[in-house]
């Protein structure tokens, strides 16, 4: 077994520096505001004000809180709740009461084309 030089370790922590910020940039929105579509209606919200809001999908309400210029479900209508439990992602999607958070694109460029 090899022993580990202090240029090996230098050269691991740069390398997890470098993944740690490339995925932290990926699940960064490049919008400030978010698209809502719920029950075939759109609505628009930002993402500099912390709130929470409400929309009636197809069976029902669905509650959402946007919190540090990101977007999460609270509450929905649906049987299985499996809105509630995706988290902070973008995009959120609710299939049983029809509404779909989406990050709006602003025509900036992500860290996927940058």
């Amino acid at each position: 077994m090899k022993q580990v030089r202090p240029l090996d370790f230098l050269i691991l922590i740069l390398i997890l520096i470098a993944v740690f910020f490339s995925f932290k940039k990926t699940v960064t929105p490049v919008s400030n505001k978010i698209m809502v579509q719920a029950n075939g209606i759109k609505y628009e919200y930002s993402l500099d004000k912390d709130g929470v809001y409400t929309v009636e999908g197809a069976i029902g309400p669905t509650t959402f809180e946007i919190k540090n210029k990101s977007v999460h479900i609270i509450d929905s209508a649906c049987p299985n709740k499996n809105c509630v439990h995706q988290g902070w992602a973008n995009p959120l999607v609710c299939l049983p009461n029809k509404v779909i958070i989406t990050y709006e694109n602003t025509g900036e460029f992500d860290a996927i084309s940058e």
